[in-house]
């Protein structure tokens, strides 16, 4: 890289935006915790990297004194291979451009980061459309529905459970009778309009129409490096810089055990 002459203006180092950029991405991606953060990847992009998905299946038995279970729990694994991506976002600006407005490169990095936490976000939706539980809803989404599909995921403790819903699905739940009754309507934090049965709804235009997921933080992991990289570039002569953010990652559904999709409006559909 061109380094910068006398009387010129001096980057940003590679440092500073590149802390900036990540701290800004891993924060969007931290709002309401929809997936987990894994930041040991050492793959690098264009590699394969094998991801497990496990599945838990087991019957509790109630024995007398000395004996044993007849039935054991087993663990299903499935294997998948996913190619490790390289994600990047450039921008480019003149030195004129500092010169007239400072904050310039700040709004370039936050907007870099933002789009690139946006891609994510879509690439998470495409691993909840592969989780293997479902319930089907013949009429518009309710609050019976919602129960119906907690009772399918079954667990005890659903305190790490939350809801997703596009648009539609925002709308049919606001006006369902028992939701207005049950008083849980409230806003509580940005994102979430609510719970149902005590678990948090949270509304996103990346949901699918007539869908529904019910799910937890650990079900999908984002695999991460744990630092991006930045390269920047100077033409001498024109004046214009170009920088380069990238993080090498991959997004996989690791664990649909505790998860469910609602499909509703099914018999129109």
């Amino acid at each position: 890289m061109a380094e910068p002459t006398a009387g010129t203006i001096d980057l940003y180092s590679n440092f500073v935006v590149e802390n900036k950029i990540t701290d800004t991405v891993n924060s969007l991606l931290d709002v309401n915790s929809l997936m987990t953060l894994d930041t040991t990847l050492t793959t690098d992009a264009g590699l394969t990297k094998k991801v497990h998905k496990y599945t838990y299946s087991g019957t509790v038995e109630a024995l007398a004194k000395g004996a044993k279970n007849t039935k054991y729990g087993s663990i299903d694994m499935e294997e998948t291979d996913y190619t490790v991506k390289r994600y990047q976002q450039s921008y480019k600006f003149n030195d004129i451009d500092v010169m007239t407005d400072p904050t310039i490169q700040d709004v370039f990095a936050d907007g870099a980061a933002k789009a690139m936490a946006n891609e994510i976000r879509t690439e998470y939706f495409t691993e909840l459309a592969k989780i293997s539980n479902s319930v089907d809803v013949t009429t518009a989404l309710t609050y019976d529905a919602i129960v119906d599909a907690l009772q399918e995921i079954g667990v005890e403790n659903e305190d790490n459970l939350f809801l997703l819903m596009g648009g539609d699905g925002k709308a049919a739940i606001r006006k369902d009778a028992d939701f207005i009754a049950s008083r849980q309507g409230d806003i509580v934090y940005t994102g979430q309009f609510g719970t149902v049965c005590g678990v948090p709804v949270i509304f996103s235009k990346l949901v699918p129409a007539n869908t529904v997921y019910a799910t937890k933080k650990d079900a999908v992991r984002f695999f991460v490096k744990r630092e991006g990289t930045v390269e920047q570039d100077r033409d001498i002569e024109t004046k214009d810089n170009l920088v380069v953010y990238e993080r090498h990652g991959l997004i996989a559904l690791v664990d649909d055990t505790e998860s469910c999709i609602i499909n509703f409006n099914t018999a129109a559909a």
